[in-house]
């Protein structure tokens, strides 16, 4: 015991039997003070994210649609595509670099997606931007528009066309986009029509071809020539599927051949 001051931990006991002194077990559980108010605030803290947390998934899942419908509506109260139409008789006679020139003096900007993509053809292959969508994010969105929102379509679609034409000496033109705005197929049809200048009375009736286009097709004088002319439409969601864009957008085609 002299070496050994300290309790040993158990209970004398009747006889050679001893025990483990179990005093300890009857003390009450109280933590500190400090630890109780360290916990306390961690518990607060933990309530207070997941609340945050929790508003976030309730406000996603709630408001995400309307702020998607708000965002495509922003983006269709810009310049629709056929306000900035290429003329496609007054292009006639031009070289690929004639036409980049005109495209540049009528002030568009414009991708050159078959230098881009190593196309050494000869052919033309020009997207012309929205004014506020850059020629990287164009192309990288135009490489699978049917896996883009409907807010990036309406971005990228409203206000852009695609201009393809063939090397060579024959006329053989194209440009196509998306129509928000003029409400069903038939109307498309007649705005592009319109836009490019072509006389209706030149033209034949409207009909629908074997792939399901409305169409109307007609003919146009162009220096000593006279060249002809198809105009196409089909609904956009025929080409694209994106969910959540106007029922009534349309996609429509130009041609301008020999």
């Amino acid at each position: 015991m002299f070496f050994n001051a300290r309790k040993n931990g158990y209970d004398a006991g009747d006889g050679p039997v001893r025990y483990l002194d179990g005093s300890s077990l009857t003390r009450p559980l109280e933590a500190p003070r400090p630890q109780m108010l360290a916990m306390a605030a961690f518990v607060l803290a933990a309530a207070v994210i997941g609340g945050v947390f929790l508003f976030n998934v309730i406000d996603n899942v709630t408001h995400s649609a309307e702020r998607t419908r708000a965002t495509v509506e922003q983006n269709l109260a810009r310049p629709a595509s056929m306000a900035s139409l290429p003329n496609l008789a007054s292009l006639v006679g031009l070289d690929a670099e004639g036409v980049k020139t005109a495209f540049a003096e009528s002030g568009w900007s414009i991708a050159d997606k078959g230098a881009l993509s190593g196309d050494e053809s000869g052919n033309l292959d020009l997207i012309k931007l929205p004014d506020d969508v850059s020629e990287a994010q164009a192309l990288l969105m135009y490489s699978n528009v049917s896996s883009l929102s409907a807010a990036d379509a309406t971005l990228l679609l409203n206000g852009s066309w695609q201009f393809t034409s063939e090397a060579g000496g024959s006329v053989n033109m194209r440009v196509k986009y998306a129509d928000f705005s003029s409400g069903s197929v038939e109307a498309a049809v007649q705005t592009a029509i319109a836009s490019e200048g072509f006389d209706p009375a030149t033209a034949g009736e409207m009909a629908v071809d074997e792939s399901g286009n409305t169409f109307q097709e007609g003919t146009v004088a162009a220096g000593d020539a006279t060249y002809h002319w198809r105009v196409s439409a089909i609904k956009l969601s025929s080409v694209y599927d994106i969910k959540g864009l106007p029922d009534t957008a349309v996609y429509v085609g130009i041609r301008l051949y020999a």
